[in-house]
């Protein structure tokens, strides 16, 4: 059956039953309901989305099939990474209000996957997957009326792209932390135990051949090494890496990554492998291995270009540091996105290339808009009570205090006179 032809019968559907959603508010509903931690079968959210339905005809009876063919559509859509909205939730790049009247298709999408979403039972998550959905809903919510927008952005019509434009990585982030995740986490009485005991017999043992064959460890240990490995950002973590990333290349051959290359984060058996791979980066970030860093991200970002591990706010600060403009610039024109990274990076290439011209007042003007306290946290004259985020919303503290963990200091420092620069007025 022919998009079109869906789309035709569902709107039908809709009109015969007591709810009458609308064709966006539908689209939303299925991404919502395709990042549930489990599947809700149709008797559960049929009813939920249409409510009663007065059937008069066979033929109507029929409308059934496209709005489940239109589920499936969606639910394929969502496993292969494929978020974006329908065309038409798009947001005015003049004033976004325009986009959020009532009944138009992005604040009902945002509606249907609110709604969907409350199929969740928040007591059966952990504290971090908690987080990911809040900073999902707080996206969704943001753009599902005038009046929540006004509240969110005020005048704001940067931040407001800025969200949108960011909405993909929240959904990837719900759909891996929420319904594909498991939770491996440990207590710290644990952890030290594990720390004591487990890994000096590891590190002893690493070197054999039965252990590189994977005939030593199990699913649960390497979860448990997983979890030690990624909270040790120091050079230590280098040799447990690589006598992970050993076991894993048993069957993650060239002829695999040549086959899958594209969506590797979509493969539960890579997913370690990917983050073990970017966790080692940035350590070699950290230490000043700035070249070593940008091949391994340059490769995470071939393997995985949705990066929903954010490899490219790393990438961009390295190319900097490394003074690698032409290949900043080549990738910001291939990343087109206003998010605080890719604007402080375009802010400090047209700086270096031209000095305080129009342009570089403009990026100004856009980092003040995008994120109030960038400026005062870059420059010192304000200060940040913790270094460890994990999630952010766009125009938060946090968002900068993730910016600046990725070596975002280090890239204004790197390029002379920037930090001076930032902090003169325009």
């Amino acid at each position: 059956m022919s998009p079109a032809k869906i789309r035709s019968e569902v709107i039908k559907l809709s009109k015969l039953s007591v709810k009458q959603p609308d064709y966006y508010f539908i689209q939303g509903y299925f991404l919502g309901l395709g990042l549930l931690p489990d599947i809700i079968m149709p008797s559960q959210w049929q009813p939920d989305l249409l409510g009663e339905i007065n059937f008069t005809t066979d033929a109507e009876l029929k409308y059934l099939e496209s709005l489940m063919e239109n589920y499936n559509n969606s639910m394929q859509k969502v496993m292969s990474e494929d978020f974006k909205m329908p065309t038409k939730c798009s947001l005015s790049k003049t004033d976004y209000r325009d986009s959020l009247k009532a009944n138009m298709p992005l604040p009902n999408y945002c509606k249907g996957a609110l709604q969907a979403l409350k199929f969740i039972d928040k007591r059966s998550l952990n504290k971090h997957q908690k987080e990911v959905l809040a900073s999902l809903n707080e996206v969704l919510s943001a753009f599902s009326s005038e009046q929540a927008a006004v509240k969110k952005f005020a005048s704001n019509q940067g931040l407001a792209q800025s969200f949108k434009k960011n909405y993909i990585y929240f959904v990837a982030d719900a759909l891996y932390n929420i319904r594909f995740i498991e939770d491996t986490r440990w207590s710290d009485e644990d952890e030290a135990v594990f720390n004591e005991q487990f890994l000096e017999e590891f590190a002893h043992q690493q070197h054999s051949n039965d252990f590189a064959a994977g005939k030593m460890i199990d699913d649960e240990v390497i979860d448990q090494l997983m979890e030690a490995i990624l909270s040790d950002f120091t050079p230590s973590a280098f040799e447990p890496i690589e006598a992970l990333l050993e076991l894993f290349e048993g069957f993650i051959t060239e002829q695999y990554i040549a086959q899958n290359q594209g969506h590797f984060w979509l493969i539960h058996e890579t997913r370690p492998y990917m983050m073990l791979r970017s966790h080692r980066a940035q350590i070699n970030a950290l230490q000043g291995n700035i070249q070593l860093a940008i091949d391994e991200f340059e490769t995470l970002l071939q393997l995985n270009p949705m990066d929903n591990q954010a490899n490219r706010h790393w990438l961009m600060n390295c190319y900097i540091i490394k003074g690698q403009w032409q290949k900043l610039d080549a990738f910001l024109a291939d990343f087109d996105s206003e998010e605080l990274h890719a604007t402080a990076s375009r802010a400090l290439s047209e700086f270096h290339k031209n000095g305080d011209s129009s342009q570089a007042k403009q990026y100004k003007k856009q980092l003040k808009q995008l994120n109030k306290h960038f400026i005062k946290l870059l420059t010192g004259q304000e200060k940040l009570k913790s270094d460890d985020f994990d999630f952010y919303s766009p125009g938060s503290k946090e968002e900068v205090g993730i910016y600046l963990n990725s070596l975002g200091k280090q890239a204004w420092i790197a390029t002379e006179g920037s930090l001076f620069w930032l902090r003169k007025k325009i």
